[in-house]
């Protein structure tokens, strides 16, 4: 790759840690002028969806899926603002995975919808419709919805300008909402962690997305930014587990020292992701 896919400028070469193999030598590539940092290489679907499965659903319910939901409840607490009370809406968690965040969205009384490539019944409420991914841009299945809502989605979407075109088929109207949640391309803690910074999740991550960046894509793509402001989001534990260290420890840890994380990003105002709400133009 030698220019930008989105604006043809010269680009440069990051070496990042792959998390898959724990190793150096894998690459992004940072145009200096969109302010986006891009790997360009496809991965194979059916293994990170194997993947996942095997992380999120290799057992019960455990201290780790309650201390997530803990934390994923004050997420909801800043969207819940677009979720109207005089009537009942359809609402989408696209790339649902574990389910901790879909169930805290029953709190809203909606109509919640999960979508994924895979659902495990003990983890998911009995009061959420379950749409398999490979489904939900169907004609024959899909559903309209009032909010649609992808939390560390974007940034493994291959291409964006058909995504969005997808996500344009199954928004009930211009009146409804896309909230996005990705990771911060100037994060302060991508400045300390460097190429084994979480948010490059090598190979599973194909941008890490600036502001500058999304509010030219998407005013170019007619889509209306809402509101875009910061989230910090634990990635602690996800550092240490590309040192070596086991997975559900790490976990435990990020949690334990996200405090001090969130401290430490509010100081430097550089928060770990970006929040946008969007609608169809």
């Amino acid at each position: 790759m030698k220019k930008c896919k989105f604006c043809s400028s010269k680009i440069d070469k990051i070496n990042v840690v792959n998390f898959k193999l724990l190793k150096k030598n894998n690459f992004f590539y940072n145009c200096q002028y969109c302010k986006i940092e891009i790997n360009p290489k496809k991965y194979n679907e059916k293994i990170y969806v194997n993947k996942k499965k095997n992380i999120n659903f290799s057992g019960k319910k455990n201290i780790i899926y309650y201390l997530k939901s803990f934390f994923l409840f004050f997420f909801y607490l800043k969207i819940k603002k677009y979720f109207q009370k005089n009537k009942k809406l359809n609402v989408l968690d696209f790339g649902s995975g574990s389910g901790e965040f879909t169930n805290i969205l029953l709190k809203s009384k909606h109509n919640i919808y999960a979508s994924d490539y895979f659902f495990n019944k003990p983890f998911y409420s009995k009061n959420i419709h379950f749409i398999n991914t490979k489904y939900i841009f169907n004609k024959k299945y899909y559903k309209k919805f009032d909010i649609i809502i992808l939390r560390h989605v974007l940034e493994h979407i291959y291409d964006l300008k058909v995504f969005f075109k997808k996500l344009k088929k199954i928004s009930k109207n211009n009146h409804s909402k896309i909230i996005i949640e990705v990771p911060n391309h100037e994060s302060f803690w991508k400045k300390i962690l460097k190429n084994r910074w979480p948010g490059y999740f090598y190979p599973y991550h194909h941008y890490v997305f600036s502001k500058k960046f999304l509010k030219n894509y998407l005013s170019k793509n007619n889509l209306k930014i809402i509101k875009i402001s910061n989230v910090e989001t634990p990635i602690v534990g996800s550092y240490l587990y590309s040192l070596g260290l086991n997975r559900n420890l790490c976990k435990i840890i990020s949690i334990f020292l996200y405090p001090i994380q969130f401290f430490l990003s509010k100081l430097n105002f550089k928060s770990e992701s970006i929040l946008l709400v969007l609608k169809y133009d």
